[in-house]
């Protein structure tokens, strides 16, 4: 196995030759039991229970190789989201499941607005990791400018804002901003962000910034992210700008030719 490759092999195959222990993080974005056609890959399955066989022996072989240090997160939605937190209880152990993340993607408008009942406005991101003792960064977002106004309203003889509290004063620039929490709805998909100069029409690409939260939260610099359905190569795009190494594994031809273009581009 090269760093900083992406391959063109069925997963399971690629990761039955990776040694034990070897990835700090992975990160999937697997088909969902969606029951689409999607052209550059097919959603659809004889049964739920084999599209759930399917990821069991996958998911399996990720766990195998993660480090001790390692997390996984798989994306999913509504459609198979707890038959896989199952799955994925059975191979981590349920005590190594850290979170189920909601990303509110933006939009309930379009065609699937026309559903009878709430319309589904999210998709899941499950956290497991290997072990107790895992590698993690809590991520922030801005405070926004009302709320500096608000709260951040004296301002000393050096011109630094800060607010009054009972053990003294607290500083705008020694605060982080807000700690990012379960559910993340600063980050629209591309439903949303249609003409997104990021988005190469690649039907489930995600979102650089998505990525980029995951990557900083869970891996340091120079260690080895990979994603094993890694379609249009958002996570290896944001591994590399982060001074990870990356591996990437998809079986369609048209992705690894995106995925190529993007790296070099």
């Amino acid at each position: 196995m090269d760093l900083n490759t992406v391959y063109l092999s069925e997963n399971l195959e690629f990761l039955k030759k990776i040694e034990n222990n070897t990835i700090d993080l992975i990160y999937i974005d697997p088909p969902f039991h969606s029951g689409v056609d999607y052209k550059e890959f097919n959603d659809r399955w004889s049964s739920l229970e084999t599209y759930i066989e399917y990821m069991y022996v996958r998911i399996r072989e990720m766990h195998r190789i993660l480090k001790k240090t390692g997390s996984f997160y798989i994306h999913c939605d509504a459609n198979a989201v707890f038959d896989l937190k199952q799955t994925c209880d059975s191979i981590f152990g349920r005590d190594l499941f850290r979170r189920m993340i909601i990303w509110n993607v933006g939009s309930v408008s379009g065609f699937k607005s026309q559903i009878k009942g709430w319309v589904r406005q999210h998709d899941t991101i499950l956290f497991y990791t290997k072990s107790e003792d895992f590698t993690f960064h809590k991520q922030y977002t801005p405070y926004k400018k009302e709320y500096i106004n608000k709260m951040f309203r004296y301002k000393d003889k050096d011109g630094r804002l800060y607010r009054k509290r009972r053990d003294g004063k607290q500083y705008l620039d020694e605060r982080l901003g807000n700690v990012v929490g379960d559910v993340w709805d600063d980050i629209y998909s591309y439903q949303t962000r249609t003409r997104s100069k990021e988005y190469l029409g690649y039907p489930t690409q995600k979102p650089e910034k998505l990525l980029e939260r995951i990557i900083l939260a869970s891996s340091n610099e120079g260690e080895l992210v990979a994603d094993f359905f890694c379609g249009s190569g958002t996570t290896l795009i944001i591994a590399k700008h982060l001074r990870r190494n990356w591996i990437g594994v998809d079986n369609n031809s048209k992705a690894i030719e995106l995925c190529i273009k993007r790296l070099d581009g």
